[in-house]
């Protein structure tokens, strides 16, 4: 199999798992909110060439950047040039978790100590936990039933908390708000847009990831 094989099949696998949980099969819809009808504690395989490829990785103990030739030819630095390419993105930095990148996000976004974040209040323990650890201070969005950051309740936040520079939007179990309204919402009242994508690998909002 190519080197790259395997973070091909990671991306396919993950990106599947994210479809799967969104196809019409899946969905009950009604006027109140959407439903997931699909056991989300099913499992997903690997499958085994993937698993053979990770042994193979493993087994070569060349699993950094720092341990082979030359970075580029990492399997780490294949796998940000695959990300990058597979979502339309220019540039792609791994590390070793999401909660990194998120504080480490925070800070090239220029966070400081005490500055408010807005944050969903429905998400993973991962996300305020790195805004505290970037110096942040979280502010939680209510969510609607569809479990999406809450557009109303974003605008009232945004105008009790003035002095916020920072919305944090978690896209969680693949669901997307209304990208458009929380764009317009931060820019009307001067806030960088972050998000955490976690969830949503192989989720597009108007054709882009």
């Amino acid at each position: 199999m190519p080197a790259t094989s395997f973070t091909k099949l990671a991306v396919a696998s993950i990106a599947a798992l994210v479809l799967s949980t969104a196809s019409a099969d899946a969905l009950i819809t009604n006027p109140v909110r959407t439903t997931i009808a699909r056991d989300i504690k099913t499992p997903d395989p690997v499958p085994q060439s993937g698993i053979d490829e990770a042994v193979e990785l493993m087994a070569s103990g060349r699993m950094y950047r720092y341990n082979v030739k030359d970075a580029a030819s990492s399997t780490v630095s294949k796998c940000e040039v695959e990300i990058a390419e597979y979502t339309g993105h220019k540039y792609c930095v791994a590390l070793n978790s999401c909660g990194s990148a998120i504080m480490l996000m925070m800070k090239c976004a220029g966070l400081q100590p005490g500055d408010e974040v807005l944050s969903n209040a429905f998400t993973f323990g991962a996300v305020p936990s790195a805004i505290e650890h970037a110096g942040g201070k979280a502010v939680y969005v209510e969510s609607d039933y569809n479990h999406c950051m809450d557009i109303d309740d974003l605008e009232k936040k945004l105008v009790a908390y003035p002095n916020c520079k920072y919305c944090l939007i978690s896209h969680m179990r693949g669901k997307l708000a209304d990208m458009d309204k929380v764009a317009d919402a931060c820019e009307r009242h001067d806030v960088i847009l972050l998000e955490d994508c976690a969830h949503s690998l192989g989720v597009e909002w108007k054709g882009k990831h």
